[in-house]
This record gives C-alpha cells, sequence and structure tokens, in this order.
C-alpha cells in the first residue's frame, strides 16, 4: 500500500450497536436551547403517538435567557402533552399545532391542542381542577412575558387550548 493511502477500513460506518442510541435532532432553529427543549418534547409526542404540526423559524437572535426559554417552552408544550394523552384515549387521535418564528422582531410562540372538555381561564391562568399546584407553571410563563413587555393570551372551547406569547 502506497505510504499516503489510508486503509479502507477507517471510512466504514460504525457498527449498528453504537448507532441505535444516537438521537437525531428532527427540529433546527438555529438556538441550541430551544432545539433541546423541542428535540426533546418532539420526542416524547412521538413515543406517545400525539401528532405535532410544526412551524418554527429561525430564532438565533432571541434575547431570552436560557432559563426563561425553558420556562416557555415546557410548560406550554408539556401542558398541551398531558391534555393530548388524555383525548388520546378518548379519541384514538390528537394533534398538537406549534407556531414559534421571529415575525417583525417579535417572538412568536403559539400552541393549540386538543382538549378533553372546555377549561375555564381566569387572569391568564387555568382556574384550578388538580389542586394547588394546577397553573402554576403558566403563572410562571406569564411571569417571562410581564419581564419582557410581552403578550400573553390563553383560550378554550369544548375542543381545544390554545396559547399565543408575543415577546
Amino acid at each position: 500500500m502506497p505510504p499516503h493511502a489510508v486503509p479502507a477500513a477507517i471510512f466504514a460506518p460504525a457498527p449498528a450497536p453504537v448507532l441505535e442510541g444516537l438521537k437525531m435532532s428532527a427540529i433546527n432553529t438555529n438556538h441550541p436551547v430551544v432545539n433541546a427543549v423541542l428535540n426533546q418534547k418532539y420526542r416524547s409526542m412521538q413515543e406517545k403517538h400525539i401528532a405535532v404540526i410544526l412551524k418554527v423559524g429561525d430564532l438565533q437572535e432571541i434575547c431570552l435567557e436560557e432559563e426563561e426559554i425553558v420556562i416557555l417552552l415546557s410548560n406550554l408544550l408539556d401542558n398541551a402533552i398531558r391534555e393530548s394523552e388524555k383525548v388520546l384515549k378518548n379519541t384514538g387521535k390528537a394533534v398538537i399545532h406549534l407556531k414559534l418564528e421571529c415575525e417583525d422582531h417579535k417572538l412568536i410562540f403559539a400552541i393549540r391542542n386538543p382538549v378533553t372538555e372546555k377549561v375555564e381561564i381566569e387572569n391568564d391562568t387555568i382556574k384550578s381542577k388538580r389542586g394547588n399546584h394546577h397553573g402554576i407553571g403558566l403563572l410562571n410563563v406569564k411571569a417571562v412575558v410581564d419581564k419582557y413587555g410581552g403578550d400573553m393570551v390563553l383560550s378554550c372551547d369544548e375542543n381545544e387550548f390554545k396559547a399565543v406569547v408575543i415577546l
């Protein structure tokens, strides 16, 4: 073999067991924290057989602290996933709609999910049915929204819950 040649085995693909644990990112927003949260929640939805329709944009310029990104995304997505699991058990089908984009220098985060029943919304939170801890996540989301002078709108009818955050 010539001195500059490299054995072909070096370029051979890794054995399958090494690749099995590797999780590829399905969602790329150009923001590592947003990507981490969205991909983790996306995998959770896949495992639970909840469909998701995504519209995400380039978020590399968002100026939220990492913890605030996690608060916004995790709380709203966890609520949507939890309720969609209930709907899935009852109807066999659940779809979460998610929009996360920057438009006119504002971050738009909108989520829609099915519900088993209409929930009452009061003062930007859901009136409790689960006890004292229900709604705390939404209060944390509202605190981030207020910090940046943004807007949060929650609505619900008999079929669907909607949350829109604009920062």
